[in-house]
């Protein structure tokens, strides 16, 4: 058979697992993820019954998640995410579009995990609101690891966050400050060298499973992956063997995909898988080929894990501790009850409690016909004030109608005395056009008149000059009269 044919059929087969094998987990799920040797298709997690109107919140709030994926998968490979859930009786994929529908299955919390998250809640290492089904974060991991340490009879793998702390000059890590509530357990964790950090001496550090990130940063709000899950425990579970490298631990660990984990955490893992049914790897995640190191944790995972390895035995050692204590508190108090049967100071005490629960009741109850009477009399004198408040009210009621009956009044008058200056206004301005014209008038009859006494001076003048002349006229004929007279004169003689 040609060269090329095997390899084409082998490439086809590692595809095909691939593609049926890989799969991701939601804080509440699971959702299969496809991928092909062409393009990768991913279906990003969400919780189970979410509501499609905050998805967009889900796919924020699992951001981090993503990013712990494999380094391999590049912005330009990645799908656009599927914006429709499918139900969950319909356990297979449907193509739509060209994008794939995620299916959902909630995850299942057994009864190891369920008793691991209870006695650790017991102990007062996990918080009791913590719920089995959600992810744990890096921070949580942290802070129950430490707690859980402190339960550590051998003091050789025990963490003292104060011998730790002491002397520190530098965070371990640049997004985790001292104002960090869980500082003082990441702090300690770095310092006892569980995990890598500046205290390391290194210039990369490999905190996210999937990458090398320049920097030390602890990224306390993303989910604990599987391999820090097991690495970080086992590193305060195991010792070394000489002669153990990461090279045999590569080859000898027997899982598929030992590439994918970091060679951080090699050693750890398979020092954990040579104690076999004591492993913390097979505990937790129980019989299986795939670690999945990028894979996120749940709460009831770490709880397993924490109560995994010598822990178990110091965890049972403080829960008979714990059971003694409360035994012996329980004896205590029955000696005591009894002892105080006998004497009949029980019978006493609660003689005179009746007593003075009698005494009090007869003081309630006089302070209570006291109360009565007095809201009787309150009762009287608000009737008293209700009425008051009527009358008054009728009275105010009444002048009101009267004001109202006022206002009217005043508006009609202010309506007539407005028709009225109208009216006034209306005359005054014919009054005052009658005026123009009169004044007008005048002061033609004036010039008329002025006229006419320029005629008048005339003629008076005139009249005056004719007389005069007339009596010139008189004096000639007279004197012409005179003349003719002495004329005839002359000529009888």
């Amino acid at each position: 058979m040609p060269t090329f044919v095997l390899v084409a059929v082998g490439t086809s087969v590692v595809a095909l697992f691939a593609v049926i094998a890989h799969f991701s987990v939601s804080r509440r799920g699971f959702v299969f993820r496809f991928r092909s040797p062409l393009q990768a298709l991913h279906g990003i997690l969400m919780p189970y019954g979410i509501k499609e109107g905050s998805e967009s919140e889900v796919m924020d709030s699992y951001a981090p998640a993503v990013e712990d994926m494999s380094s391999e998968e590049s912005s330009g490979s990645v799908s656009d995410v599927v914006s429709e859930v499918v139900a969950l009786e319909k356990n297979h994929f449907k193509v739509k579009e060209g994008r794939v529908q995620r299916i959902l299955l909630p995850i299942a919390v057994d009864s190891t995990q369920h008793e691991a998250l209870l006695t650790l809640k017991k102990l007062k290492i996990i918080e009791d609101e913590v719920k089995a089904d959600k992810l744990c974060t890096r921070r949580e991991y942290a802070r129950w690891l430490v707690r859980a340490n402190t339960l550590q009879r051998n003091l050789k793998y025990r963490i003292f966050p104060s011998v730790a702390l002491s002397g520190s000059t530098i965070a371990a890590f640049d997004d985790v400050g001292v104002e960090d509530p869980d500082f003082e357990s990441i702090q300690s964790v770095a310092e006892a060298g569980v995990i890598l950090s500046k205290l390391s001496g290194k210039k990369n550090f490999d905190l996210d499973d999937s990458k090398s990130l320049e920097g030390a940063n602890f990224y306390p709000e993303r989910y604990i992956s599987r391999q820090d899950l097991i690495s970080w425990k086992a590193k305060l579970e195991y010792e070394v063997m000489p002669g153990v490298n990461e090279e045999i631990s590569r080859n000898k660990l027997g899982f598929l995909d030992v590439r994918d984990i970091s060679s951080e955490a090699l050693v750890e893992l398979f020092m954990d898988m040579l104690a076999g049914n004591k492993s913390i790897t097979r505990k937790v995640f129980g019989q299986g080929k795939r670690f999945q190191p990028s894979k996120p944790s749940t709460n009831a995972q770490a709880a397993v894990t924490l109560t995994s390895g010598r822990m178990t035995e110091a965890i049972h050692s403080e829960l008979l501790r714990l059971e003694a204590e409360n035994f012996s508190r329980q004896m205590a108090m029955d000696e005591i009850r009894s002892e105080l049967l006998e004497r009949g100071d029980i019978q006493r005490f609660w003689d005179k409690k009746l007593e003075d629960e009698k005494s009090r009741g007869l003081a309630v109850e006089r302070a209570y016909l006291a109360a009565v009477h007095d809201c009787e009399q309150e009762i009287i004198v608000q009737k008293n004030t209700s009425a008051e408040c009527l009358r008054q009210k009728a009275a105010i009621d009444c002048q009101k109608q009267l004001l109202f009956s006022l206002k009217e009044e005043v508006n009609e008058m202010s309506e007539t005395l407005a028709r009225e200056k109208a009216t006034y206004m209306g005359e005054r301005r014919t009054v005052e056009s009658t005026l123009s014209d009169l004044q007008a008038k005048h002061e033609g009859l004036l010039d008329a008149k002025s006229v006419l006494e320029a005629e008048i001076e005339a003629l008076r003048i005139l009249r005056s000059w004719i007389e005069e002349e007339a009596r010139k006229s008189q004096a000639r004929a007279k004197v012409l009269e005179e003349v003719g007279r002495r004329w005839k004169w002359g000529d009888q003689s």
